[in-house]
């Protein structure tokens, strides 16, 4: 007997979530760890091999798994076969330098992308079957991990697809998968208020999406979108329906991932839910901090609120209303001044706009010096070698400079 998802309750109406339903689902359980990779540039406009590989070894020696090809990693300018050598190579250095992550979590997440090509939405599958089958007899010559979960991007042309066709191809799209991996695929829906940008599924899209697709093993809800219904301009709401949904349609197979930078805290909003946690880019900013959160959340220390908070406040900066892609430089700036990468410098085919100007340098750094990831003596020489412009600056201006954002 098949599930009428379209007569599902109010269990999955957004306007019925108050403080009390968040409350009730808080728990100190472990979060399970995605964090999506920053991809490194050098001057020359070559990738920076180094830089990249140390942020690996950092994020797999913090027990979180590695994404990359993703939005962090400039997924959108990279040529296949740079794709392709950044998912062997971390799939390497994960081997090498795992440490903490159980049998059952893959060892990368590795995003995929069919939008670039002019096919009928009939073909989608068939596309990401030929690239997953380069890349996995990629992994197979170098005698790599099979521990992948895989990420398609939404298609944009699932945005104007009837309700039948957005599931059967996602149907599809999990057997592709299914040959390559027992790690499955993630589910990933993707809202930044952009129309025709992501996906647009409904509640009862996503259950049945999630239902009837056994291959998906992790939903990654990354809403960053204003709210119509609300007073403030972002909220839980939209995030906490679909953990409804999740522990409804399969609590025991699909991990609830949020992608929301903004709220991290929705990490720890899975009682109902054996599997949880969090793909983010924010992440990347500083492994060990959210490692240590995930710490103190595990151990219900009360010390783990402050320090999410402070998590929080860096990712709302980053995250720069009517500009959401300039947050991956920001993030850039940061890793650079923080000493995780050689560079603070973006995609070498980024557009302007998605640019941190020279003013905003200070920005980053006031965070890193706020979290203690950088000594408030070393601001004046960090300025100087990464803030554009900056080299005349006396210490005192930037002292200055930094007092003010203070």
């Amino acid at each position: 007997m098949e599930t009428d998802y379209l007569s599902l309750p109010t269990l999955l109406n957004r306007r019925q979530i108050t403080l009390d339903d968040v409350y009730d689902r808080q728990c100190n359980k472990e979060i399970l760890a995605t964090t999506a990779l920053y991809g490194p540039w050098k001057p020359d406009h070559s990738f920076d091999w180094g830089s990249y590989e140390r942020l690996v070894k950092e994020t797999v020696q913090t027990a979180s798994v590695p994404a990359t090809n993703v939005d962090t990693t400039w997924a959108i300018y990279n040529d296949w076969s740079l794709t392709k050598e950044l998912i062997w190579k971390t799939a390497e250095w994960s081997e090498e330098y795992q440490n903490g992550l159980t049998a059952d979590r893959p060892l990368v997440v590795a995003g995929l992308n069919t939008n670039p090509f002019d096919i009928p939405i009939s073909e989608i599958a068939s596309v990401l079957y030929d690239q997953i089958k380069e890349i996995d007899a990629g992994l197979r010559q170098r005698g790599l991990t099979h521990r992948i979960r895989y990420m398609p991007v939404p298609d944009h042309r699932l945005y104007e697809a009837d309700t039948d066709t957005k599931i059967k191809t996602y149907r599809e799209m999990g057997r592709v998968i299914g040959q390559f991996t027992d790690f499955g695929l993630v589910f990933f829906e993707l809202d930044i208020g952009i129309k025709g940008f992501g996906s647009n599924f409904t509640t009862q899209e996503i259950a049945a999406i999630l239902s009837e697709t056994v291959e998906i093993q992790e939903y990654k809800s990354a809403l960053i979108t204003q709210k119509p219904y609300y007073q403030c301009q972002y909220d839980y709401c939209d995030d906490m329906v679909r953990i409804r949904i999740v522990e409804t349609v399969a609590p025991d197979r699909i991990q609830f991932s949020t992608g929301n930078d903004w709220f991290i805290s929705l990490a720890r909003y899975g009682k109902y839910i054996d599997k949880f946690g969090y793909l983010l880019g924010a992440s990347q900013s500083s492994p060990r901090l959210y490692k240590l959160w995930r710490d103190f959340v595990q151990a219900a220390k009360p010390c783990a609120l402050a320090l999410e908070q402070d998590l929080q406040a860096l990712a709302k900066d980053f995250w720069t209303p009517n500009n959401v892609g300039v947050y991956r430089h920001y993030l850039g700036v940061f890793l650079a001044m923080t000493g995780l990468i050689d560079y603070a410098l973006p995609h070498p085919d980024c557009e302007s706009r998605y640019r941190v100007k020279p003013e905003d340098y200070f920005l980053p750094l006031k965070h890193a010096i706020r979290l203690s990831l950088v000594d408030p003596k070393e601001a004046p020489d960090l300025v100087k070698r990464f803030v554009p412009g900056a080299d005349g600056m006396s210490d005192y201006e930037i002292q200055k400079r930094l007092e003010y954002l203070n």
